[in-house]
């Protein structure tokens, strides 16, 4: 997979290039940001996510801008609540601006509406969560893999100071 940060109208966003989705999506929170009017499908969309969860779907902004390497493609984003990335261009939108994915070496080379060709070069700085069912959990703790279980709490954060203690060495 492809990824990077493009401008969605006018907004800086996380954008995930995805052979594997046969439709492109936006997240509502940054619908909510780029102020984009959104309509109704002509049809419910019933979403199946890589673990397995189903959503529903049922709204569409359309086209809507990414600005790519200083050009601009259009895409028509249906509303989901996607983790991780902003957007999720899907077949629909890699097969109207003929995309290759190149998963070896991370690029996505695109095709302009005037015919230039584009390279991009993903970058693996934007942090996902790696999920796995719990039937696979299961079945590789029954093999013998290591598991830890693990419990975050939120909680304030207390300011410390240093006054009161001394530094044991001066550094010149």
């Amino acid at each position: 997979m492809v990824s990077g940060t493009f401008i969605v109208n006018t907004l800086p966003t996380t954008v995930l290039f995805d052979a594997s989705a046969t439709h492109s999506f936006i997240n509502p929170d940054i619908v909510k940001q780029l102020a984009c009017a959104f309509e109704e499908l002509d049809v419910q969309l019933c979403v199946s996510s890589p673990i397995g969860s189903l959503y529903q779907a049922d709204l569409i902004v359309r086209n809507c801008s990414i600005t790519i390497q200083d050009r601009m493609f259009f895409a028509d984003l249906v509303l989901l609540g996607i983790q991780g990335y902003d957007v999720i261009l899907g077949m629909d939108w890699l097969t109207k601006y003929q995309a290759t994915i190149d998963c070896k070496w991370k690029t996505l080379t695109i095709v302009t509406s005037e015919g230039e060709t584009l390279t991009h070069t993903g970058n693996d700085t934007i942090p996902t969560v790696s999920l796995i069912s719990a039937t696979r959990a299961y079945y590789l703790v029954k093999k013998g893999c290591p598991a830890f279980l693990c419990a975050v709490e939120l909680t304030e954060a207390s300011v410390q100071t240093t006054q009161g203690y001394s530094c044991g060495t001066k550094l010149p």
